[in-house]
């Protein structure tokens, strides 16, 4: 079997908070996956190997909303997970939540590699209660709550 991933994926994510106190979340199809998932998550994604968490936090921001930050703190969340490929394939991940407060701003696609314009169906900013009220899908399971703490720091 060729191995296309990984075995270990580290990534980072982030809670972007706009002065409306809206969080962005991206609509996603993870199509390579065993099972596809369609969930919104929050931006951010792979950690390369010579970077560190908070590197590719800021990286990943960049890429996926065009906003430009040069510090995202602590991280506020982490979560360990497993997932299996449609090739048979199976990697562990690591993942840790980073906070950032910005002004309000319309997210860009200039910097998105070709596979995102693929797997992101939809980017928007959300009002906690709109969280609270949706049956749609959305990673990682306590969001809310991490939008309620990071609303009330």
């Amino acid at each position: 079997m060729t191995t296309d991933h990984p075995k270990h994926r580290r990534a980072s994510r982030i809670l972007l908070i706009d002065d409306q106190n809206r969080f962005l979340l991206m609509l996603t199809v993870s199509s390579l996956l065993d099972v596809p998932v369609v969930q919104w998550i929050t931006p951010g994604g792979g950690v390369e190997p010579h970077e560190s968490h908070v590197e590719g936090a800021i990286r990943e921001l960049f890429e996926e909303t065009g906003l430009r930050v040069t510090d995202v703190g602590d991280p506020v969340f982490t979560i360990s997970g497993q997932r299996t490929f449609a090739n048979g394939q199976d990697q562990t991940t690591y993942s840790e939540y980073f906070v950032v407060r910005t002004a309000a701003f319309t997210p860009v696609t200039d910097h998105w590699m070709e596979n995102e314009f693929d797997d992101i169906k939809d980017v928007r900013w959300w009002s906690l209660d709109e969280l609270k009220a949706t049956d749609e899908p959305y990673s990682p399971v306590p969001l809310i709550s991490l939008v309620e703490a990071a609303l009330k720091a």
